[in-house]
Formats: C-alpha cells, structure tokens, sequence
C-alpha cells in the first residue's frame, strides 16, 4: 500500500509532509550516524512505515539536484523511497495551480530556479497538505511574509518546523542519570 492510501487508513493520525530544508535541517543537526540522535530518526522511519511521514516526488528530485559533498540524504531517500516518496498527482496540480498564480511574484518563488526553469516543490507541498489534511514540515521562516510558513497559514494548512515537529511527537534529550563522582 502506497502512503497516499495509507493516509486514508490514518484519518485519526497526523500525516507529516517534509520540505526540503527540513531535511537538509535533520540531517546537518542530527545526524543520522550520531547515536544521540537516534530517537528521531527512528520515529521518523515508524511513521514512514505506517504512511505518516512522506514528501513528494519534487522534494526527491530538489534533493537529488544538490551539487555538494554532502550525499546522505540522497542515499536515504533512495533507500526509503517506496515508503517516503508521494508522487504528484493531478489533483495536487490542480490545488497548486492557484497558489503559483497567487505567488508568483511576490518572491516566494526563487529567482534563480525561475530562471534555469526548475520546478519548486513549495506550492505542491501546500497544495497537497491543503487537499489531504497533513501538516507541512519546513524550516523556512515563519517572519518573512512570502515563505511557505505564511502561504500554508493564508490556506489553512498546519505549518512546523522540526523544533516543533521533535515537540509534538514528545521528542526530547534527556540527561543520563548521574552518577556519583
């Protein structure tokens, strides 16, 4: 079964729709390979199992066009794909084609990705949170007002960041017991 019909199953459920920078956010301040870390990265990969952490297919592909050094996250969404990656279906299209036209120009797109005529997964992302009922996962800021955080609020769509992603999912560091010196 596909995430988009696991969410059908998960009525009751959160479903949590990540943004590119979330990730890239995840994996440069908790790493994966860091065992301090482990917590989240294991609860992110049970909600996967169970269709309730998922990004779409232009999330995958902006991920996979990064031209660093750093490569996890290009290895683990491969690795996750089947239960991670939502593709965008016309529906989405459809829901997001009033948020472009709204948008445009008013520099929520990047200029830059405009130019070398590159999609952007950020009205999909809110397209697709709006149409299902998820809630978006971005670290974009929540000040400016012309970034996903703002445009998901103008359609009522639940917008968090990763601080408040660990927060709701009861994610915490805990100090180790102490011991006597």
């Amino acid at each position: 079964m596909s995430p988009k019909q696991l969410s059908f199953l998960n009525q009751d459920k959160t479903i949590y729709v990540i943004d590119a920078n979330a990730l890239i956010h995840l994996e440069r301040h908790f790493p994966k390979n860091n065992s301090a870390f482990a917590a989240i990265w294991e609860e992110i990969e049970a909600l996967m199992a169970v269709g309730s952490f998922i990004t779409l297919d232009y999330v995958e592909e902006e991920i996979n066009s990064y031209a660093g050094h750093r490569t996890f996250l290009q290895t683990w969404i491969k690795d996750c794909k089947k239960e991670f990656v939502v593709a965008t279906d016309e529906i989405c299209f459809n829901a997001a084609r009033p948020i472009i036209n709204q948008e445009y120009s008013t520099g929520f797109f990047d200029a830059k990705k405009q130019a070398d005529g590159k999609e952007e997964a950020d009205p999909y992302l809110i397209a697709y949170c709006q149409i299902n009922g998820c809630t978006l996962i971005t670290n974009e800021s929540k000040m400016h007002p012309h970034r996903i955080p703002a445009v998901a609020k103008k359609l009522n769509v639940k917008c968090i960041d990763i601080a408040d992603f660990l927060e709701e999912r009861g994610l915490r560091m805990q100090r180790r017991a102490e011991t006597p010196p």
